[in-house]
């Protein structure tokens, strides 16, 4: 058997293809024969890159509204052992976390215990102010759509400390690079703090990262600015105003009714043995081999720190796209319109481009909106790279991620874009 594992959703013929004991199977109605030799070239592809490519390994989902059609695991999760990555190994998904905060944000406002355009000083318990407009109002709407004018926020290596937490123990030796062995020393300095902690840390006078520079000199409301500081703010809203931890809402609210049995946000309450080595290489800017990089948490977990396998997103994807039609289960059909659709003028960006991937050119609800209307979310930090999308027009969605940050990923969701539309055809 080649790298991975996966599974195809066609018929050959009258024959089901049996590419691994993950076989799914599907009507021929439902998938020609074009379409058959098509998933087979994709499939191809993606085996080419994966052989060529410095990512050790990845996976890949593709959907057609909640019928799977294709679905695999390519290289390795640990290049030691030489361990498949499958469609259950477990790894961060990055920035994707962020649509799950507002599927939490838009649960509440069904639930009748939050109002987007509630100013988030009447609910935290500190007020938060942009110093260049104090008397402007951060509003909810304004976290979930990246509009607050809260900056990006920094990393606190100045006054020694980190908002990365090292998981796994970690020892250089003679070939560790410089670079590495300096990232990894300034990971050391992390320690657990809670989300208010790591909030006021950033936007109070008195917190050791504050500054006026976490801020923007435009008015709430006016500019488009991505921001993970921001995004924060809106999860712990999600705890004040749901009486639960953020990753216990989650869990209670969407990964359980999703059966999402392999998808949490702390490394502790999930199968170890099911998660993928992270990898980093030996030079970011003419990368040669690449380098076992140990796990870690993130003291702002709910923007980038969510980890699950490509079978428990792809269920994710199927019940967004579902929720898109009027169909899901989460939220009623008006917040799934909220959720997925543009909220934002055209005057709070500047300097976008029309191509088709732009996760910058309009916002839902921490969903972006690309110009061709793409539905859709990128992600990348240490030791992932990833995506998920949807064509509202086709119902055709996908969805990968990998265990290196690597440009070749760009090839993979380059593949698999080309088939999507073909298939969507």
């Amino acid at each position: 058997m080649s790298k991975g594992h996966f599974y195809v959703a066609f018929y050959l013929t009258a024959t089901i293809l049996a590419l691994s004991c993950h076989s799914r199977q599907a009507s021929t109605k439902e998938i020609n024969a074009d379409k058959i030799q098509y998933l087979d070239s994709l499939n191809v592809a993606l085996q080419g890159i994966a052989d060529s490519s410095l990512i050790p390994g990845f996976a890949v989902s593709l959907i057609q509204n909640d019928k799977i059609l294709f679905s695999k695991g390519f290289g390795y999760s640990n290049l030691k052992n030489k361990a498949p990555f499958t469609l259950q190994t477990i790894n961060s998904v990055a920035s994707i976390s962020k649509t799950f905060i507002g599927l939490a944000i838009l649960k509440l406002v069904d639930e009748g215990k939050l109002n987007l355009d509630e100013p988030i000083n009447s609910i935290l318990p500190y007020k938060i102010i942009n110093p260049f407009h104090p008397d402007k109002e951060i509003t909810v709407r304004h976290l979930v759509t990246h509009t607050s004018s809260i900056a990006q926020e920094f990393d606190p290596e100045e006054v020694g400390e980190s908002t990365i937490v090292l998981i796994d123990s970690f020892k250089a030796n003679s070939e560790t690079p410089a670079n590495l062995k300096k990232e990894i020393a300034y990971y050391m300095l992390g320690k657990y703090i809670s989300i208010d902690q790591h909030i006021r840390k950033f936007t109070q006078p008195s917190g050791n990262w504050y500054s006026r520079d976490n801020f923007l000199k435009y008015p709430p409301g006016s500019k488009f600015n991505y921001t993970n500081l921001g995004a924060l703010i809106a999860a712990r809203i999600v705890e004040i105003k749901s009486g639960l931890s953020f990753d216990e809402y989650t869990r209670h609210q969407i990964f359980e009714p999703l059966n999402m049995t392999n998808t949490a946000w702390h490394y502790k309450e999930l199968d170890s043995a099911l998660f993928t080595t992270l990898y980093t290489t030996d030079d970011r800017k003419k990368p040669i081999k690449v380098l076992e990089h140990p796990q870690y948490a993130m003291t702002d977990y709910p923007v980038g720190g969510l980890r699950t396998n490509v079978e428990d997103l792809t269920k994710y994807l199927v019940e967004i796209i579902k929720g898109y039609n009027g169909k899901g289960k989460l939220l009623t059909p008006e917040s799934y319109q909220v959720l997925l659709n543009p909220q934002l003028a055209d005057s709070c960006f500047e300097n976008r481009n029309d191509y088709v991937f732009n996760d910058q050119y309009n916002m839902g609800v921490f969903w972006s909106v690309s110009a061709p209307g793409y539905r859709m979310h990128n992600g990348g930090t240490i030791g992932v790279y990833s995506f998920i999308y949807f064509n509202p027009k086709t119902g055709m969605g996908a969805l990968a991620f990998c265990n290196l940050p690597h440009n070749d990923f760009g090839k993979i969701r380059d593949a698999v874009h080309n088939y999507e539309i073909l298939l969507g055809e």
